[in-house]
């Protein structure tokens, strides 16, 4: 089986760290694009969108690399049946909000996946759906919850690898991980078609 570097799109120290564990030792170089939604966007689209624009504007500059590129989107319905997508909050107001909106309902959660090597011609993008219900939170939850681990750079305004996992009622997916960034069983998939054998690659850098 034939070694390729790798290289995650992506600035997130989670996605990094993540990798990292499955035996995936990749340089982190982040792709400037138009994260703007397109009108009318579902927001599965718009995950794998992104995740696909980030993996082809890097894989030119490294055509024998593999390409692993990522985004998260989630959304939640308000009280007037509109669609909210929710980002990264960056600030501690804007993370009340999102977590005030978030108190009580269902939200899902698309992370997307999008593997590239260039001078394979081969591109992959595909995502993976997480349903979470939250918890009735009070004001005191969302501030003592965010003083504690300031997630601001984290869409939903959670760390669910953290003590925001108290937040939730209940989570529904195929894989919890893709909550953190890389959802890990759809990764294993994708590689394969690239040659490489997750399992075997994260047992052997653990040896």
């Amino acid at each position: 089986m034939q070694s390729y570097p790798f290289i995650l799109a992506s600035s997130s120290s989670y996605r990094l760290k993540q990798l990292s564990t499955l035996g995936i030792q990749a340089k982190a170089i982040a792709p400037e694009i138009n994260e703007t939604p397109l009108t009318g966007e579902s927001p599965q689209h718009l995950s794998e969108r992104l995740a696909q624009e980030k993996a082809e504007k890097i894989a030119s500059q490294y055509p024998n690399h593999i390409i692993i590129a990522g985004d998260q989107v989630a959304s939640v319905t308000d009280k007037t049946g509109k669609q909210i997508l929710l980002g990264k909050p960056h600030t501690f107001e804007a993370a009340v909000s999102q977590l005030s909106l978030c108190s009580g309902q269902h939200v899902t959660f698309h992370s997307a996946l999008s593997v590239m090597c260039y001078a394979k011609g081969k591109q992959i993008t595909s995502s993976e759906v997480t349903d979470v219900w939250f918890n009735t939170l009070t004001a005191q939850h969302i501030s003592a919850y965010l003083e504690c681990e300031e997630p601001y750079d984290c869409a939903g305004s959670f760390k669910s690898e953290g003590k925001g996992i108290l937040l939730f009622q209940r989570i529904s997916s195929r894989d919890p991980n893709a909550l953190i960034g890389v959802p890990c069983l759809l990764l294993r998939d994708m590689l394969e078609a690239f040659g490489v054998d997750l399992l075997l690659l994260a047992t052997r850098s653990s040896e």
